[in-house]
């Protein structure tokens, strides 16, 4: 009877450890849960931080899925209101799909241009590149990708005159002050494309145009630094360390994008103000 009850102790931390993401070589995915239990998962895991910008539509999360077949398809991102629905994944969707860890992340990258941050879908390539290989882990069914030109409402065309509504201004705020959250949450991937893609060049851009570079730029360094503050370093991955012409698949994109330590550690306010 000793035995049965020590048996059936190690079969329940076996289990608890699973659910964490430790004690087993292999994770087993969460299976044959309701929605209403993966809901609590979802919060318990902190997805409740996040429930009151993604419900109210300030945010909004595209689909990797969506992203890897449009990059395929040749096409390049446009602003969050001529995107698709398909474009997008629901609460809903992000609830149904959390497993280990919060299946958001969260992109960090320089726009290359002023008006738009990737003209020649460039990028687009290079991160449907990485999500592809996310993907390919079981334990990611489904990732919803913060891409701040198509998850926050833009300005459609302010070169004439088209801006965003009230309402949407409104949101966008809103959408602004969730963004420590996203970046620095230690249950979310973080993705950061610290290099520019082949063949841009500073001196071929048009005058005006920011060119500096991801850590030189206060956007990019202030993600950055969310992302190393409590996050585990599995999550917050440098792109920018990707080579050219390799086939990733989960855990050779993890090896590639942690190399050198794949992240600096956190910063003291006062360093974080000098820089």
């Amino acid at each position: 009877r000793r035995y049965l009850i020590r048996c059936s102790k190690s079969i329940r931390l076996t289990q608890a450890g699973e659910a964490m993401g430790c004690g087993t070589s292999k994770a087993r995915p969460v299976i044959g849960l309701t929605y209403k239990q993966k809901l609590k998962l979802w919060r318990k895991l902190g997805g409740g931080d996040l429930e009151r910008v993604l419900a109210s539509g300030a945010v909004a999360l595209l689909d990797a899925q969506w992203i890897i077949s449009h990059s395929e398809a040749g096409g390049v991102l446009t602003h969050r209101q001529a995107l698709p629905k398909e474009a997008f994944l629901s609460l809903a969707d992000l609830v149904e799909a959390t497993k280990y860890f919060l299946p958001v992340a969260a992109l960090s990258y320089p726009w290359l241009t002023k008006d738009h941050p990737d003209p020649l879908g460039a990028n687009l390539s290079r991160v449907a590149r990485a999500l592809k290989a996310l993907l390919s882990r079981a334990t990611i069914p489904r990732l919803g990708v913060f891409w701040d030109f198509g998850s926050l409402h833009q300005h459609p065309d302010p070169a004439n005159g088209v801006m965003r509504t009230e309402e949407q201004n409104v949101l966008f705020k809103q959408g602004l002050g969730c963004l420590g959250t996203l970046y620095s949450h230690p249950k979310t991937y973080v993705l950061r494309l610290t290099s520019f893609p082949d063949g841009h060049k500073a001196e071929d851009q048009a005058e005006g145009t920011n060119v500096a570079k991801y850590l030189d730029r206060g956007w990019c360094a202030t993600e950055n630094a969310w992302a190393g503050l409590t996050k585990a370093g599995h999550l917050s991955l440098d792109l920018g360390l990707m080579r050219g012409g390799v086939e990733y698949d989960f855990d050779s994109l993890r090896d590639d994008c942690r190399k050198d330590g794949g992240r600096r550690p956190p910063l003291l306010p006062s360093a974080f103000a000098a820089e």
